[in-house]
């Protein structure tokens, strides 16, 4: 038992451990020039007194200020600590500019690549991008490695460090591009609520217990919101219900099928980082509905229902707990998108009125829904990069 605790442990240090030796394999641009310290000393060849190992490489980094979240492509200029080696005896000073001159020629690459990338390259296109400047800079390193004598020409060793220092000036690492979100947005909710009758509706069914999911679509502040739910409401005594020659009762204490399904239209009336505020009003479908059998001897079933359509209205407030800008061009036509994602708790009112097939009080049952729903809401809005 001791020995199997002690392998959980090494099992679940070991992924942590090989992170942190993933960590100091490399050394980027910006945490400073290089020195001896960062190149191996013990695996030097005897016929290859020192190598200089450098690349490119496109991480997907995240970042986070608040609750938002940015996720960007990012261009990296590594060096290899571990594959980079001098034989103590060369490990002058001007072989030490030589390479920094070749580092720093690689951080000219990764700028010119990072332009592209914030201006939406992505996917195979960016390798290749990629692998094209490892060509260009193989050539100037070489190039650079020949005139240079490797670092041992003074005056050519200088005239490429102008150069190339010129390079760095007049081309600065591109900064993380201004964005701002575009007028179209689009996003699904999912979640759960309740509804209690009002009026005579009251007498006939109990509240219902319901499943909320439904899309919404913005456009500025404007938005058009599709909800569609369905729950059971238990009766309060007989009903009768028909639908042509079929005739049915319900009876007190079973339970009906409710369903509804709205379009309405809501104005954004409050929208900070946190917080949304939003009334609105349109049009519903709901009603009462239970299957029966076909009284002719078959299998065939229909569906009886109490339906109606009428107006509803409410309010929708949002809690942003969580916003991830993406300058990650998606895979739906290449656009980039700030995702936000919410709880909306919403209040409503539903007008509803159903044919009396019971005949005894009026024509009608009349009333409303009073009710709320919680959901888990998913939205995306384009955004325009300047």
């Amino acid at each position: 038992m001791k020995r199997l605790s002690i392998f959980l442990v090494l099992a679940l240090l070991l992924p942590a451990v090989t992170r942190g030796e993933e960590f100091t394999e490399y050394k980027f641009w910006n945490e400073g020039k290089l020195t001896w310290d960062d190149f191996q000393d013990t695996l030097s060849l005897k016929s290859v007194p020192s190598a200089f190992v450098a690349f490119l490489q496109i991480e997907k980094t995240k970042s986070r200020d608040g609750n938002t979240s940015t996720v960007r492509n990012e261009a990296q200029a590594c060096f290899d600590k571990r594959h980079s080696f001098a034989d103590p005896t060369i490990r002058t000073e001007n072989q030490l500019r030589l390479f920094q001159l070749k580092y720093d020629l690689l951080e000219f690459y990764r700028r010119r690549l990072q332009t592209e990338l914030n201006l939406g390259v992505v996917g195979i296109e960016a390798d290749n991008r990629t692998r094209q400047y490892m060509d260009l800079y193989k050539e100037q390193s070489q190039k650079a490695e020949e005139e240079t004598e490797h670092g041992q020409n003074e005056e050519r060793l200088q005239e490429w460090e102008f150069y190339v220092t010129k390079e760095l000036i007049d081309n600065p690492a591109p900064a993380v591009p201004h964005i701002s979100p575009r007028r179209f947005g689009y996003g699904f909710y999912l979640g759960t609520g309740a509804s209690w009758p009002v009026g005579d509706i009251a007498r006939y069914w109990d509240p219902a217990w319901q499943i909320h999911f439904g899309f919404d679509l913005g456009y500025a502040n404007t938005h058009l919101l599709c909800d569609f739910s369905a729950g059971m409401a238990r009766t309060r005594q007989d009903i009768n219900v028909q639908k042509d020659d079929i005739r049915d009762t319900w009876y007190r204490n079973g339970h009906n099928t409710y369903t509804s399904i709205s379009l309405s239209l809501g104005q954004q009336l409050v929208s900070t980082k946190y917080f949304a505020l939003m009334p609105y009003a349109g049009c519903i479908w709901s009603g009462y509905s239970d299957q029966v059998r076909i009284p002719d001897g078959s299998n065939e079933r229909a569906t009886l229902a109490y339906s109606n359509f009428n107006w509803t209205a409410g309010i929708c407030f949002d809690y942003r707990f969580s916003n991830t800008v993406s300058l990650v061009p998606s895979f739906w036509r290449g656009h980039r998108e700030i995702f936000t994602a919410s709880i909306r708790t919403k209040i409503f009112i539903n007008r509803e009125q159903f044919k009396n097939f019971n005949a005894i009080e009026g024509d009608m049952i009349r009333g409303c829904k009073l009710g709320f729903s919680i959901s888990c809401l998913g939205f995306s809005r384009l955004l325009q990069i300047k």
